[in-house]
């Protein structure tokens, strides 16, 4: 356990900070937020959606999907985007003239990551399949009893003794009556169940209990007797998933956080390469068996979209998070505008969303909500039109924003629309924004917005640094060229240390000074999250992920209990709060407080952040809170070594810790470690 450093405050020199019961700004209740790029990093099938069956579906046809480990990226996302643009002009043969850039071509002869078992030859074909969305099936054709079909799940699937299995599939066979579905531990069926087959397509579903755990299983289809069998969609669920969707141990970082809003579902994610590859919600709702699929050419791998839409709605309601829902605008990476001529589709699948999601069941996609599973409508009161776009004029994102956003307010007035604003933020300024021509260009009149989003990523060094970025936001010169200096507000829905070298203290500390900095300028700033979430350390395209985990085991950054911390005390509004003078970057210290109102007491939260300066001594001094009650102890996460970093095997060397503090009157006093964030609550009574 890492707790702070002991040292006699009189032998270091003091800083101050000066809290008055003087507001100063209002705090969004979305102040910290989460953005969950749905698929990256596999962290939506092979990592929340608890699905443990990889190619469920066998549609993936060797696009993607492969036992070895894909190296973590780790180029600046210019770097991306400049190889997305080189491979959206790269030659392409007559044969994939229909592909998307990056998009490969179907392999007909791959059922990866399957593996025939006993002898059985294992092949897909589309000539039996009992769905048109998805014709692919596999083919077993078992030489002798026992011979048949293993899946590995996603690098191993965790079993666990005690804990039920659901399993369903879809089988048929015009020469074998039934077939056994096992659960296989080192070799060893851990759990079997024996299921009657005809030769006509049927769903089969079962309940299994295994006998013993372990970190590597997989789950085995064997014929009773050798002829030919046909399998389509097979899944094992656990059956402690939330909401029968969602692996219960990464649900759990969720809920902890407790997030007002989440962000989904991108992100590259949402635009992809192309048409073919980009996220099309109606191609994500009705029954999951059912259900298209598509390559994921943002981060290179096939998914079934399980996670569509309705599960990205549930996963919100649960956690009592508010959706922002993701736009697709006609623009994917490395590519031009669809013409505004041709993205009618857009607007229409724009509103449908919104009917979908909020519509009364009377209505179409209302009615297929309900048969979906939910007729009460969900609450969706915020859109993002686009993300990270770059072109500008009536062609490309101006236009494209004001055709969609037009007939949606139209029909949804009071709807929040979020646009895409700068892609790359940093202390050293701001760089390829798209809101300018929103705010008029080409002609076209100033577009509404309540929002807009910006994203930085950087080092540790220069995130700390950003602590000052959006200082007297409004009055700089970058915002008096857009539309008479009528900036709108910023949501920071994606940032990170991502050119660290490494996902340590010092990277969670320096974002903690960079969030505190979004406090001080809660009139800029109402919204934050990090990116990416989640990934799976065995399928990972992004070096620098929120929350780790293999098949069995989790860890998050330190980064996520900074947040964690910063989230539990966000008040209604921030109080005056003066720092004393400190040195350049790259050590930084800050401080900021907030109130949180109530009836009989109120709650005075106090933040400070330091970075890079060793046993940094801070007094602080409270003015005008009446019956003021300081704690003696707050919430921590620090230490003199900002290399130290979580991981599998330890998952706990970094996280919130009990901070003892001292306090004379109406001051307290603080040893801050090297790297170091610490909250702490008193209570005040209310002016009357």
């Amino acid at each position: 356990m890492l707790l702070p450093a002991v040292v006699a405050l009189a032998t270091l020199a003091q800083n101050t900070v000066s809290i008055a019961n003087m507001k100063v700004d209002a705090l969004k209740p979305n102040h910290y937020s989460m953005f969950w790029e749905t698929e990256i990093n596999f962290g939506g099938e092979g990592g929340l959606y608890a699905e443990l069956v990889w190619n469920r579906d066998f549609e993936a046809l060797g696009r993607g999907n492969s036992l070895s480990d894909p190296p973590a990226y780790r180029g600046t996302r210019a770097d991306r985007r400049e190889a997305l643009r080189a491979a959206a002009n790269a030659p392409r043969e007559d044969s994939d003239v229909q592909l998307d850039p990056k998009e490969p071509p179907a392999d007909y002869s791959s059922y990866a990551p399957w593996t025939g078992v006993g002898g059985a030859a294992l092949a897909v074909q589309n000539d039996t399949a009992p769905f048109e969305t998805n014709p692919m099936s596999l083919e077993i054709t078992a030489s002798a009893p026992n011979s048949g079909a293993f899946n590995p799940g996603y690098w191993g699937m965790a079993i666990r003794s005690g804990v039920a299995y659901n399993l369903s599939m879809f089988a048929m066979s015009p020469n074998v009556s039934a077939v056994v579905a096992q659960i296989v531990c080192n070799g060893e069926a851990v759990a079997s169940v024996s299921i009657s087959i005809t030769p006509k397509w049927n769903m089969w579903e079962a309940t299994v209990y295994p006998s013993s755990s372990c970190p590597d299983g997989g789950l085995q289809v064997l014929a009773s007797a050798a002829g030919v069998v046909y399998l389509d969609h097979v899944s094992l669920f656990p059956g402690d998933a939330v909401l029968g969707l969602f692996r219960s141990d990464l649900m759990q970082y969720l809920s902890d956080f407790k997030p007002p809003m989440i962000r989904i579902p991108g992100g590259n994610y949402l635009e992809g390469t192309g048409p073919r590859t980009r996220w099309q919600w109606k191609n994500t709702v009705g029954p999951r068996q059912q259900r298209s699929g598509h390559y994921n050419s943002a981060w290179g791998y096939w998914v079934t979209d399980g996670i569509g839409l309705m599960e990205l709605l549930l996963l919100c309601d649960f956690l009592g998070a508010e959706p922002l829902l993701s736009i697709y605008t006609g623009y994917s990476l490395g590519q031009n505008y669809i013409p505004l001529n041709e993205s009618q589709v857009f607007v229409d699948d724009c509103l449908d969303l919104m009917e979908y999601s909020t519509g009364n069941t009377s209505t179409l996609w209302g009615h297929q909500r309900e048969l979906d599973g939910h007729a009460a409508p969900f609450v969706v009161s915020k859109l993002e039109i686009g993300n990270e776009e770059f072109q500008q004029g009536k062609e490309g994102y101006a236009g494209h924003y004001q055709l969609i956003t037009v007939p949606l307010r139209q029909r949804y007035p009071n709807i929040f629309v979020v646009a895409s604003g700068i892609v790359v933020a940093t202390s050293g300024g701001r760089s390829s924004s798209c809101l300018p021509c929103v705010g008029g260009c080409d002609g076209m009149q100033p577009q509404q917005c309540d929002a807009w989003d910006e994203h930085t990523y950087d080092t540790p060094d220069s995130m700390a640094a950003n602590l000052n970025l959006y200082d007297n936001y409004y009055n700089t010169s970058f915002c008096q060229t857009i539309d008479g200096g009528r900036c709108p507000p910023v949501y920071v829905l994606e940032y990170g240390c991502h050119e660290t070298p490494e996902p340590d203290l010092m990277a969670g500390v320096s974002e903690g000074v960079f969030l505190l900095g979004t406090e001080i300028n809660a009139n800029a700033v109402e919204a934050t999250a990090f990116a990416p979430l989640f990934v799976n350390v065995r399928g990972q395209q992004w070096g620098y992920n929120l929350i780790n985990f293999n098949a069995s085991n989790t860890f998050a950054l330190p980064s996520y209990y900074v947040q964690q911390m910063l989230r539990a005390t966000t008040g209604d509004y921030t109080v005056m709060t003066n720092r004393s003078a400190q040195a350049a970057s790259p050590a930084k210290w800050t401080a900021i407080a907030s109130v949180k109102s109530g009836n009989g007491s109120s709650s005075l939260f106090v933040k400070v952040a330091n970075y890079g300066t060793p046993n940094t001594a801070i007094s602080f001094n409270f003015s005008g809170f009446t019956n003021l009650q300081l704690p003696t102890a707050g919430s921590y996460v620090g230490g003199t070594n900002g290399t130290i970093q979580n991981t599998l095997s330890a998952p706990t060397v970094v996280g919130i810790r009990q901070f003892p503090l001292q306090s004379q009157g109406q001051s307290l006093q603080v040893i801050m470690d090297t790297y170091s964030v610490l909250v702490f609550e008193a209570t005040f009574e209310p002016s009357k």
